[in-house]
């Protein structure tokens, strides 16, 4: 065999060579995602924000949570990685749009229509408001409030009002979400759905029924505050 075959054999070896490690590169490239070697997980993700209560079926339906595929030094302990391991259930708080989804996220349903997640230790009390005492319609699910008390005065006891409850957490306004035969006003007040604790429940039931009660949207993030009440003369002091 002259110089010139041995030659021509070696460079197609080069060739077959490097195509070989090429077309190894390229798979795992494709395999990996990122070429990095570092194996992948399927998880579940938002796509855009599931609110409390929300089925886990319907954020699945209409996109809200969709797969997607991370490192598996990524995915936290719990990351739901099948959409049965949160089947039937509902959404315990807010979630955020990107968030990986956990099964401690979601829990069974609490009550019959299966859209509110009542917090351990509290009670879904609704009152009937008007609208201008009810925040005008600005509260929502999730927000929190603070409620203040108004007396009417009896005999020798001026009116007065005071701040009662704070960050009283709003579980729903109005029936917004559900069925609209459930939670709907027969008149243009607002009702409210709060999550009060058993004493504070039988608080505001006895103002609604015997006083007046005022709500206030609380920014989030604030702290309780201190207030020391008001009645005719404070409230008319100069």
């Amino acid at each position: 065999m002259n110089s010139k075959t041995k030659a021509t054999m070696a460079a197609g070896f080069v060739a077959v060579l490097a195509g070989s490690v090429g077309a190894a590169y390229l798979g795992t490239r494709q395999a990996g995602g990122d070429g990095s070697g570092r194996p992948k997980v399927q998880v579940y993700v938002t796509a855009g924000p599931v609110a409390a209560g929300s089925s886990s079926s319907s954020a699945l339906a209409d996109g809200r949570v969709v797969t997607k595929s991370i490192g598996a030094t990524e995915r936290p302990l719990n990351a739901v990685s099948a959409a049965s391991e949160i089947s039937g259930q509902v959404a315990t708080a807010t979630i955020p749009v990107g968030a990986v989804l956990t099964t401690t996220m979601f829990a069974p349903p609490q009550t019959r229509i299966g859209t509110v997640v009542i917090p351990p230790g509290k009670r879904a009390l609704a009152l009937e408001l008007e609208p201008v005492a009810g925040i005008a319609g600005f509260a929502g699910a999730g927000d929190h409030i603070d409620v203040y008390g108004v007396s009417k005065g009896e005999g020798a006891t001026p009116p007065g009002v005071r701040l009662v409850l704070q960050g009283v957490e709003v579980l729903n306004v109005n029936g917004a979400g559900l069925p609209t035969a459930q939670g709907q006003p027969g008149s243009p007040n607002l009702i409210y759905l709060l999550a009060v604790t058993p004493v504070d429940a039988e608080r505001l039931i006895y103002l609604k029924e015997f006083e007046k009660l005022y709500m206030d949207l609380v920014p989030q993030g604030e702290g309780p505050v201190r207030t020391p009440g008001t009645g005719p003369a404070a409230a008319l002091a100069v």
